[in-house]
This record gives structure tokens, sequence and C-alpha cells, in this order.
């Protein structure tokens, strides 16, 4: 029944006709499944989009899902007639797009329960761990059974298990994610990522830690954290507020290639603490200006910059000359489109550009 409850739900939300008390509905529906919540995400992506034009095409659309679940042996329950026209056309466009994409969604929750039924190693799994993720060119909002709320970056991945705040309140992250943390002394909050592990009670804080990248970083902005390095685990370091912890990864980690073999001694990551930082007249740090819709950089490097865009603006980048990975580059974009953040760049630092598709070549 909470299936059905959801599909209307849903279906009201994209098409901007549901109550404050149905959206509460919703949302609490989804912190129920949180295993939802990337479905959900490419189904707000997909309504974003332009529907169709032509009111047959939008009810072709519709009804082509309807055939593929009669296919499939899936019941939608009573499907309504076609609505009357004086509601008027745009709506009825609206209908059927939202209708057919929550039936794209039930389709694919179809095939995932199948999958995992057929397969009881794997269905206990799917049971015990909640996973959401963020495609590039996205950001997503997370409140955690405890009521924490974390906001995950592009290309970003969280999971717990489904006993968060039972006994432990841990997750694992693999890319950005911004965390305010609701303070239990008595369960302390643990983030799990390839290089360290970060303890606290209620605080507020980002952490940076894209296996790609050269480095991870965990920036407090208020109340106090404790990080352990995977490699260190003896050394505990307490951070203040305003202050950021970098950790060099290891050559070769995690398809990590930025640092040569020789800058890690003994393979063991270089570790700094540094001041976070601002732009003038910026009262939030760039380290978390994402989660006001910024991508934000000061004195980072070219290749770094070219590495946040990608994610920001869901594209690739290659270096033809060498040279320009190493500029260091300012700036702050938020409502600019990829070409425009590029012509701002070249006018500012010299370098050449071209976009083909979804590739950017510097050269």
């Amino acid at each position: 029944m909470s299936q059905e409850i959801f599909w209307v739900l849903l279906s009201k939300k994209l098409s901007g006709e549901a109550s404050p008390a149905e959206l509460k509905d919703l949302e609490n529906l989804v912190l129920e499944h949180a295993e939802w919540q990337y479905a959900i995400q490419n189904l707000e992506d997909l309504w974003k989009q332009q529907p169709p034009k032509d009111d047959m095409q939008a009810e072709d659309a519709y009804m082509l899902h309807l055939h593929r679940m009669k296919e499939m042996n899936i019941a939608f329950g009573d499907m309504p007639e076609p609505l009357p026209a004086i509601i008027g056309k745009n709506r009825i466009r609206k209908w059927y797009w939202a209708a057919a994409a929550s039936i794209a969604f039930a389709l694919g929750l179809f095939a995932f329960n199948k999958f995992f039924n057929n397969n009881s190693e794997k269905t206990l799994v799917a049971r015990e761990v909640n996973e959401i993720s963020t495609r590039q060119g996205s950001k997503t909002k997370v409140e955690l059974p405890d009521g924490s709320v974390v906001w995950l970056n592009a290309g970003s991945k969280l999971t717990y298990n489904k006993e968060y705040g039972q006994q432990l309140r841990e997750v694992t992250l693999t890319g950005e994610g911004y965390f305010d943390v609701v303070k239990m002394k008595e369960k302390p909050f643990i983030i799990h990522t390839s290089n360290i592990n970060i303890k606290v009670l209620g605080t507020v804080f980002n952490v940076t830690a894209y296996p790609e990248d050269k480095q991870t970083e965990t920036s407090l902005i208020h109340g106090s954290i404790e990080v352990t390095i995977k490699n260190r685990p003896n050394n505990k370091i307490i951070l203040s507020p305003n202050e950021k912890l970098v950790v060099y990864n290891e050559p070769g980690e995690n398809g990590n290639t930025h640092l040569k073999e020789k800058e890690i001694p003994e393979k063991i990551p270089l570790v700094a603490i540094k001041q976070l930082t601002y732009q003038n007249n910026d009262t939030i740090a760039v380290e978390a200006a994402w989660i006001r819709d910024k991508l934000s950089f000061k004195n980072e490097l070219f290749a770094d910059v070219a590495k946040k865009m990608e994610r920001w603006y869901d594209v690739t980048f290659e270096f033809e000359n060498k040279r320009k990975e190493n500029l260091l580059m300012y700036g702050t974009f938020t409502t600019e489109t990829v070409e425009e953040a590029l012509a701002a760049l070249e006018f500012s630092f010299g370098f050449r550009y071209k976009i083909e598709h979804k590739k950017v070549t510097i050269y």
C-alpha cells in the first residue's frame, strides 16, 4: 500500500499539485525507504526536462509504459480514463508526463526487487544497507533517521546500515558531503572514507573524498571533530572551527595518479592543517560554497578546478597543453553555463578551449 501512495504523492509533487501535508507524507515515505533517493532524483531531473509538446506524444509515452508493465505482469492498479478536455491541454501533458515518469520508476523498482529476490545472498545486503548517490552535475539533500542532514555534491555516494542510530551512527562517504550532525553524546557520529575516519558529537563540517583526487579534505565550520588517518591509527587530530585537514592520498590508490611515489616517503599520506579559504566579501568558505549553489575556488591549479567543473557541469576535460594545468585560478560561478564559465576563465587566465558535446579541450 505504501508504494501505491508513493506513486500518487510523487506524481502530484512533480506536477506541482501536492499540498503541504502530502509533501510531508511523501518525505516520511522517503525517509523510510532511503534507497529510493537516487531514483527519485532521476525522476525529478526527467520532469525538469521539456515535456512533449504534442498531446498524442505525451499519451503515447504513458501508454507505452503501461504496455511494458502489462508484459512484465506488474499491476499498477486501475488507471484513470483520459482527463476531460476542460482541464486544458498543458495540464493533460503534464499529467501524462508525470504518470509515465512514475511508471518508469515502478519498472526500475520491479526489476531491482526481482533481481535481488532471485539472489538470496544479495537480498540480505539490499535490506541491510541504504545507499544514496548523486550523478555528475547534480546535488541532493538527505535527512538521516536521527535528524542529521547531509548534502551530497555531484558524483558522490553515502551508505549506512538500516540499524543506523540504534547503537552506532556510522556512514561511509565517497565523494563530497556537507554534514550538519545532531548532537548525541552517547552515540558519536562516525564517517568512513578511503583515507580517513571522522568522529563527531554534533557539529557542521564538509568532507571531500573523491577517489580520483590527489587529496582528502575535512573542513570544520563550527564545533569539534576528531580525525584518524587510516595509515596512522594511533594519531588523532582535533580540528578547531575554520580549520581544514588535508591528507594527500597515496599514489595509485583508488586510481589517483596525481602524486609521484617519491613525493610520499614510506607510502604514508602527507598531512597538513590549514585555514579555510574565503573569497572577498563572502561569508561562506570556499570549501563549503557548493551547498549555496556556488562553484568557488581561490588560488587553485587549473587541473583541480577542471575536476570541480567536471562534476559541476557533467563534462570531461582534456589538457592538450599540459602547462595550462598549473595555472593558478580564482573565481565563483552560480548560474553560469559551462560555456560562460570557460569564457570568463579564458579572458582572465589566458588559454584557449573548444567544446565538443561534453568534452572540453584546453590548448
